[in-house]
């Protein structure tokens, strides 16, 4: 007996969309040590663009394996986002006691917007194209390029393609209303943002 066409497509969606919330739930393990971050993103951009695809193994294992294989060489990116979300809340404050605070802090977040999708555009880049895989320290050398081309070609196609990036900005900006509203979601929130990314990079 044949199955309906519309169940079926109603239980690949379901699938999909289970993948989509373990990437996220593995992408915030792997972020507990906050450093760690980016590569643990880039790992979740990999296995939903395989997932996508029909490509690759079982998510759980093929996400630890891509985490792995990234995570040396982006622990210096990582350690850099945080020293930018630092000194974001620093300019916030020093803005705040300055006469003209009506117009800098709009200008503030639109800056720190636009650099969260360089970050976020950077990790899919990664993600996507062909960072190293293999272990040890000589991986961690040859990865930091990598990270580095990434984050320059992400910062062209940002200001080259606008709607792209205000895409990934609404995906982002959601991702974050999500977590305020109900903290628990913040556990899942990057496996949607990690699809986001992949869609809107138009690659593959």
């Amino acid at each position: 007996m044949r199955t309906p066409k519309r169940s079926t497509e109603w239980r690949t969606g379901l699938g999909d969309f289970s993948d989509c919330l373990l990437a996220g739930l593995l992408v915030a393990l792997a972020s507990v040590p906050v450093v760690t971050a980016a590569p643990a993103f880039v790992a979740g951009c990999r296995v939903l663009d395989r997932t996508r695809r029909d490509v690759g193994g079982p998510l759980w294992t093929t996400f630890w394996a891509d985490f792995r294989s990234v995570a040396r060489g982006g622990l210096g990116f990582g350690l850099g986002c945080l020293a930018a979300v630092l000194l974001f809340a620093v300019d916030l404050e020093v803005v705040a006691s300055t006469p003209g605070a009506g117009v800098l802090r709009p200008a503030l977040w639109l800056l720190a917007a636009a650099g969260a999708v360089v970050a976020v555009r950077t990790c899919e880049l990664v993600a996507t194209g062909a960072a190293p895989t293999s272990g040890g320290a000589g991986a961690a050398r040859a990865a930091a390029p990598v990270w580095r081309r990434a984050f320059v070609t992400a910062a062209r196609e940002t200001a080259a393609g606008p709607k792209n990036a205000v895409l990934l900005a609404a995906a982002l900006g959601i991702a974050v209303l999500l977590a305020w509203m109900l903290p628990i979601l913040a556990l899942v929130v990057a496996g949607p943002l990690a699809l986001a990314a992949v869609a809107t990079g138009g690659r593959r």
